[in-house]
Formats: C-alpha cells, sequence, structure tokens
C-alpha cells in the first residue's frame, strides 16, 4: 500500500477522532471555542464568531448544543440587525459552483425540481412549496423575494444534512413569515424549539421521500449477495472502517460476497479496493460505480443486508431504498448524534459497530425470515406518509391564524438531482410556476 494512502488513513482517523469519538468528555473543548467566540464578538468579528459555533454545534461535542442555541438566540433573537449581518453577508457572498452557476443568470430555473409547488394558492386558502438541499436555501433568499412569496405559498424547507445552527437556515429566522422544516434529529430538534422563532419543525426527512414504485418487491430467497454498502467514494463514508468491521466475518466466511455501490468524491475506486486489500479482503469486492437507479434496485433486491457506516452525515436514503427490497439493514453506531432511531428496529436491522460487526450479522441471518422492512417502511416512512405529516402541521398552524386548509399537499419524490411528483404532473401547478417567477429579483 503507498505511502500517501497511509498518511490519509492516520489523518482521516485523527480528524475523526477529534470530531466525533467520546463526544461526551470534550466539554473543555466547548469551553475554549466558547471563549474564542466571545473574542471575535468583542473584535466585532460576528460572522466568524458565528461559523465557529456552527462548526462547534455540528460536532456533537458536550455542551455544543446549549452553546449554539446561546449564540444562535444572541445573533438572530436578541441582535437581529447582527444576525441580518451575518445572514446577508453568506447569502450575497455565496460563488457559483458547478452545480448552482447557472441559476445565477437564470434563478427561475430553480422552479420545478428544485422550488417544488405541492399546493396550488387560491382566492381563500393559501399553496405551499418546497425547497430541496440545503445549498439551495441561500439562493432562494438571494434571487427571489420570499417576503411576496410567503403572501400567497407557506415555505418548507427540506435540509441536506444534520446540524441546525447555521446560516442556511437561521437566514429564514429573519423572514416575516413562517417557515416550516424538516427535522430528523431530536436534537436538532430541540434546537429549533428552544430557539422561539418562526421556523416550525415538522419531524421528516429526505428519506421519506423515495419513490418506492422504482424498488422492486421484497424476494426471501435467490439472494445471493451477502453485504451490500451504497455509498459514494468519500472518507466520511468510512470504507476502510467497515473493512476493518467485516473482516472478521471473511475470516470465518471466506466465500462472504461484498458489493460496493458509488461514485467517486474525494476518493476513487482504486483507493477503495486499496484500502480493501489492506484488510485482505479485496478478493471478497464486487464494485460497481456510476450505475442507474435501476440498477442499484436490482443489487438491492440480490442483497442480504445493507451496510450504513458513516459517523456523520444527512439523512441516507440508500438504507431506506433497501428496505423498500426487503433488505435489512446494520447501520453504523453513535452515528450523526447517537439517536436510536425507531425505523431502526426488530423488523429492519440493528446498530453495531466495529467490535461487534460479525455477531449482529449472524443475528440478522438467524432472524432473516422474521424480518420484514419493506412492511414496516411502506406502512411508516414513505413519501405517503411523510407527506401526511407535513399536510397536518401545515394545516395546524393556518387554522390556528384563522385561515382555511381544506385540501392537502400533492406527493413529491426526491430523484437523484431533485424532486418530482409521485402521481401528479407539473403542469397542474403551471399558474402557480408562473407566478412564482414574478417574484425573481433582478440575477445581475
Amino acid at each position: 500500500m503507498n505511502v500517501k494512502l497511509r498518511i490519509n488513513i492516520l489523518l482521516n482517523r485523527f480528524v475523526e477522532f477529534i470530531k466525533y469519538d467520546h463526544n461526551q468528555f470534550k466539554y473543555p473543548l466547548v469551553v475554549a471555542c466558547h471563549f474564542l467566540i466571545l473574542l471575535l464578538q468583542k473584535s466585532n468579528h460576528h460572522n466568524l464568531a458565528f461559523k465557529v459555533t456552527s462548526n462547534v454545534y455540528r460536532t456533537g461535542w458536550a455542551g455544543s448544543d446549549k452553546l449554539g442555541l446561546k449564540i444562535a438566540k444572541y445573533y438572530f433573537n436578541e441582535h437581529p440587525e447582527l444576525g441580518q449581518k451575518i445572514s446577508s453577508a453568506f447569502v450575497n457572498g455565496l460563488p457559483p459552483m458547478e452545480n448552482t452557476k447557472k441559476f445565477f443568470s437564470q434563478p427561475e430555473e430553480m422552479l420545478d425540481g428544485i422550488i417544488t409547488v405541492l399546493k396550488n394558492p387560491t382566492e381563500n386558502e393559501k399553496g405551499a412549496l418546497i425547497i430541496n438541499y440545503s445549498y439551495y436555501f441561500p439562493l432562494f433568499l438571494r434571487f427571489f423575494d420570499i417576503e411576496k412569496i410567503a403572501k400567497y405559498f407557506n415555505v418548507i424547507l427540506e435540509p441536506s444534512w444534520a446540524g441546525y445552527c447555521e446560516e442556511n437556515i437561521l437566514a429564514f429566522t429573519l423572514v416575516d413569515a413562517p417557515i416550516f422544516l424538516q427535522v430528523y434529529e431530536k436534537r436538532d430538534k430541540r434546537f429549533i424549539d428552544k430557539l422561539q422563532s418562526n421556523i416550525i419543525p415538522i419531524e421528516v426527512g429526505p428519506s421519506w421521500f423515495i419513490n418506492h414504485k422504482n424498488f422492486v418487491p421484497p424476494v426471501k430467497g435467490n439472494r445471493d449477495i451477502d453485504v451490500l454498502m451504497v455509498a459514494a467514494w468519500a472518507n466520511f463514508k468510512r470504507h476502510g472502517a467497515f473493512f476493518k468491521a467485516i473482516k472478521p466475518l471473511v475470516e470465518s466466511r471466506p466465500d462472504l460476497a461484498i458489493t460496493l455501490v458509488g461514485y467517486p468524491v474525494d476518493m476513487d475506486k482504486e483507493q477503495i479496493l486499496e484500502l480493501a486489500a489492506l484488510n485482505d479482503i479485496e478478493k471478497n469486492i464486487e464494485i460497481f460505480e456510476w450505475i442507474t437507479p435501476q440498477e442499484v434496485s436490482a443489487l438491492q433486491k440480490r442483497a442480504k443486508l445493507n451496510v450504513l457506516w458513516s459517523k456523520f452525515e444527512g439523512n441516507n436514503r440508500a438504507i431506506i431504498e433497501g428496505m423498500f427490497c426487503g433488505t435489512p439493514v446494520i447501520m453504523r453506531k453513535g452515528h450523526n448524534y447517537g439517536e436510536q432511531y425507531d425505523f431502526i428496529n426488530s423488523l429492519t436491522g440493528y446498530f453495531a459497530d466495529e467490535i461487534n460487526f460479525k455477531e449482529t450479522y449472524e443475528k440478522v441471518i438467524a432472524r432473516y425470515d422474521e424480518m420484514d422492512p419493506n412492511s414496516y417502511v411502506m406502512q411508516n416512512r414513505n413519501c405517503i406518509v411523510g407527506t401526511e405529516k407535513m399536510s397536518e402541521a401545515i394545516a395546524s398552524y393556518e387554522k390556528e391564524q384563522g385561515r382555511q386548509w381544506t385540501k392537502g399537499l400533492d406527493v413529491k419524490v426526491n430523484d437523484l438531482h431533485g424532486m418530482a411528483y409521485l402521481n401528479g404532473n407539473s403542469s397542474d401547478y403551471e399558474e402557480s410556476y408562473t407566478q412564482l417567477k414574478k417574484f425573481v429579483r433582478d440575477a445581475g
């Protein structure tokens, strides 16, 4: 194995240790960061003070939630003029990126895919729209007149990642209108509740809005893939740690079939295979890159087990897609903020770590006929149920304001690069999209 990869492994392990391991003992780091934030505030470096706060909050270190709430309240409740400066600098300072640059000259191209109408407004009733992906939230504020839009539409935000003490979200606390926010981590829910702003949390997330029609019906037999991992070739997906965890299982079962599906991010396929070779399991691995959702679905149907081994990310959809195919999951213990998610249960899977992966896998196989992931997600966690939750939250608010809410939201699903309607059609919302184009600010 080359020296560069060894150094990269050590660096990533060090960063991971600082960020995510033994966080209950890191209160002194939070105190030190709080002192730094106070110094930055006194020297009027408010943008940097909040950036430090946001990064510390995301770690989950002991006390970081209280620090995040304290500083967020300072800027966005007690001193909104400072919050406005922070938000304006963030929103207006965003540079065009490969996936966003076209919207800087044509913001209306965000409509019907990134900004999606779920209900048309009427003379007596407000409509609703949803914005997908956190990095598009500030572009919406930059290029659309949200105050005017909010007169006709309820606005829903669907964040891409956990850790809500950030400009992408808190900029919306300065809007004179209710903002509905999908919240899938209890820690973030507490943060939003205690912030006592105009943001109204809804306990759903992106993984609720998978198009289950794209995934094959569950099949118990003919599953020739022992372990499947659908994850980008990225350090945060922790392929190396997964290979270390599965090595004892391979040693006891030399014919174990492992399938990896992904695409390059900050690593490539060759580096992933080098990590496998480091653990002497490269011969057990079959690897697929840049395959279609339909091909992923076919692999899910063949798998006995689906694995998520990251320590921190957003609301992962690959494991839920596997459940639609009847595939149980093992999720890395301590994922994100260590919440015991209700969708990991006796029907769907288990939590595990590098020490007990082998015995957890054997438990899944022993109970395989008793488990029924498809039944669980079809009844409890899908785009229809998620839409009902959003509709109920908005209906409750609208009725509290003395306004009508007689028609619910249309069901949308998340594709790889945006949103689409499950059963409806964009033409059903043509007038709404035309109206929204009138609220585009000068792109210059």
